[in-house]
């Protein structure tokens, strides 16, 4: 199976894909593709055709505003192949692509055994390369560690690094180090359990907006309606609380301060934990402006600003329901 991109001529070509130093590019297809798979994408320019192999690093679902298809990103290699394919010298800079192993949410204990802390340590979050701790210990960024962790099968130590703070500065990214096939194992048992719990009957909603009238009208108005609402004010916040909470649905403003909704919804598209998770867009933006901003950045949907709760609670349940 080949996906296939077409250009009108090499400079379009240029600017899409090399110029423009992006990390992914559109490709409209109804084949079942998987997010991580490796494929060959046909690029022709005039007639002429080159075949350049990418990883899928993100998924949309068709639906009534936009096609269905998938993004692909070309490492380093297939970049520099595409681009003696059209003479060019010019060497873009190239984003990190976003998370291949997918997280479980838990409550899981963890003991700090090197260096020996006595402070509570909880799992929040494991996958099969690393964890997200909350904790008030003393440790920070490029600390390499020792933790004792906690599964129903008992208590497994690791060798880890702590890799990134997470929210609010209570949260810290452990990536494991040189795990053997035992551990891995016992890792991805403890993830299927977690994975077959039952789900929670109120579907958790994030909204994030700059304004404050705005946030809590959309709070008040889905929490009478059963929803359990997550409220943030700014596209950082909104990140790291997609990242650690995995709403059932995303609303986003599109200029927030920080990170932006458009570059949260690219970075959600192109993670294999956040993938499906359906996006909308709540902007002033002109119609026809909204719907080309939405549909490069991957949304679902949209909404224009000033809305009504009607078209609120229509928009939200029906793409809910269609999960």
């Amino acid at each position: 199976m080949a996906l296939h991109l077409e250009y009108p001529d090499k400079y379009r070509l240029w600017d899409e894909l090399v110029k423009a130093n992006t990390d992914r590019v559109f490709v409209e297809t109804d084949e079942p593709v998987r997010l991580g798979e490796r494929v060959p994408v046909e690029l022709k320019v005039e007639g002429v055709s080159l075949v350049a192999l990418g990883d899928v690093v993100g998924l949309r679902k068709p639906g009534p505003r936009f096609r269905g298809g998938v993004w692909v990103r070309f490492d380093d290699e297939e970049v520099d192949k595409v681009r003696r394919f059209l003479g060019l010298t010019q060497q873009p800079d190239r984003q990190p692509i976003g998370r291949r192993h997918p997280r479980q949410p838990c409550a899981l204990k963890a003991v700090f055994r090197r260096p020996e802390l006595l402070d509570e340590v909880v799992v929040r979050n494991l996958s099969e390369t690393g964890a997200l701790l909350e904790t008030q210990a003393g440790v920070k960024p490029g600390d390499m560690v020792e933790i004792d962790l906690y599964l129903e099968s008992g208590a497994v130590r690791i060798r880890s690094e702590l890799t990134r703070e997470g929210p609010e500065g209570r949260y810290v990214g452990l990536r494991f180090l040189e795990l053997t096939e035992t551990l891995l194992a016992l890792i991805k048992a403890e993830m299927a359990r977690l994975a077959a719990r039952p789900s929670s009957q109120r579907p958790t909603v994030l909204v994030a907006d700059d304004d404050p009238a705005i946030l809590e009208f959309l709070h008040k108005a889905l929490s009478k309606f059963g929803y359990e609402v997550l409220k943030a004010k700014s596209g950082n916040e909104a990140l790291s609380i997609i990242r650690e909470v995995r709403p059932r649905l995303v609303l986003l403003d599109i200029l927030m301060p920080g990170i932006d909704g458009v570059d949260i919804c690219k970075v959600m598209r192109a993670d294999v934990e956040m993938a499906g998770i359906p996006v909308i867009f709540m902007s002033a933006l002109e119609a026809s402006r909204l719907h080309s901003v939405a549909d490069t950045a991957g949304a679902t949907d949209y909404l224009p600003k000033p809305t009504t709760l009607t078209e609120l609670l229509n928009l939200v349940g029906t793409h809910l329901k269609s999960q």
